[in-house]
Formats: structure tokens, sequence, C-alpha cells
């Protein structure tokens, strides 16, 4: 989901999902970014946690997105609700990445440019874009995990990159510029925990459409369902 209003801030909907989109996409292509680097060996083999993107822009209303997030080996789902169709789901799994709406039994199967790579690069190269400019000041405790803290005065940004080996991941995002506030949080992070299977196929009596057109999850700029 974009949000447009002014200025630097309307560009940080790639981070919005942070590792979500990129779990979501199940690649393994390491991105590198001030000495670190984030691929799925970044997170337990499996895990689930929330996303919560809060956008306060400056002179409008806020406005929340939520997104749930379960990943098990390559496998992952990641659900949330869009304002338009209501609730939907994007599943990974070994045929391929699909995007889910129950209410119509319909899943489209996704496309991707480049392949699963280039989505990867996508979904992190804000992260990537922020670190390189950005200092560290210091550790803290966010939502449970103990993070290296990295802030950029100038460009208003503050990153909480987790320590754990079951989460080296950005746990909390702060954009806050002349365009208002973005900030992405990583809440409910479980770890080596027990998922089923069942819950990355997409369900049987699901028409299955292929897509003809580029696409990606959601949070990567210039791509929709």
């Amino acid at each position: 989901m974009i949000v447009n209003f002014p200025n630097r801030l309307a560009r940080s909907s790639g981070a919005a999902v942070l590792a979500a989109a990129a779990l979501v996409l199940s690649a393994a292509l390491p991105v590198a970014a001030q000495g670190l680097t984030f691929s799925r060996a970044s997170l337990a083999k499996t895990a689930s946690f929330i996303v919560t993107t809060t956008l306060i822009p400056k002179g409008g209303s806020k406005s929340s997105q939520v997104m749930r997030v379960q990943v098990k080996g390559n496998k992952a789902r990641l659900d949330f609700n869009n304002p338009a169709i209501g609730s939907v789901t994007y599943l990974a799994n070994a045929q391929g990445v699909f995007f889910y709406v129950p209410a119509n039994k319909v899943a489209q199967k996704q496309q991707f440019q480049g392949g699963v790579d280039t989505a990867l690069r996508l979904a992190f190269q804000q992260v990537n874009e922020q670190l390189r400019t950005a200092k560290k000041v210091g550790t803290t405790t966010v939502s449970g995990q103990t993070t290296d803290v990295y802030k950029d005065a100038r460009r208003g940004t503050t990153l909480y990159i987790g320590r754990s080996p079951a989460f080296r991941l950005p746990v909390k995002t702060v954009v806050a510029n002349e365009g208002g506030t973005q900030t992405v949080l990583v809440t409910n992070i479980k770890t080596n925990i027990t998922l089923p299977d069942s819950r990355f196929s997409v369900p049987k009596g699901v028409q299955i459409i292929e897509s003809t057109g580029a696409a990606g999850a959601p949070g990567i700029p210039g791509v929709s369902p």
C-alpha cells in the first residue's frame, strides 16, 4: 500500500513490510548493508510475527495497516486486510507465490519480473539504503528483542535491527521528516515454533488463476495485487 503524501515519506512504502515481503517471497539472496546481511538465514526456520505500519502525514489523518506473517523453511504466509476487498493472503510454497482472496475462493499465481532474487532486492532496498548513511548509536530492547539502533538525523530515520540469530532483521523503523511520520513495528515475535504445512497451501476447491503481469508483495513500490 503506497500512501500519497509529500516528500520522502511517500517513498517509505518499500520498507513497510520489512522482512515480511522478502520472507513471503521465500528468497535466499543476501543484501548487504552497513556490514549486515539480510537473507532467509536471518530468521529461524519457523517463525511468526505481526508487522504494523502507522502513517501520520503532516496535515493528514493517521492510518495503520497490520500484517500477520508465518514462515516455515521456504514456505511463508502473509495475512492482511485490504480496504477494498477485505481479508487477503499471500502464500509462498514450492508451487510458487499466490495472492488468495478467501471470500472469492480465488488465488492468483504471481509472476515476478526478474524472479525472486529481484523481489528480495526490492523488499530490502530502502532499509539497505537507509543503513548506508545511518550510524550505530547504541542498543535497546524492542518487542522483547535486543536490537542495535542506527540513526540518520539528516534523513530523520531510526532503525532497530534485531541481534538474535533467530531474528536478525529490522524490528522497528521510524521515518520522520517534513512529510510526516511513518513507524513500522514488528511485534508478537515467536521463533522455532510448530506450524502445520497446511497453513502455507492454497485450500482445496480454490480456483487458481495465472497472473499475466509483473507483481509482487505488498509494500514493494510499483507493484500491487
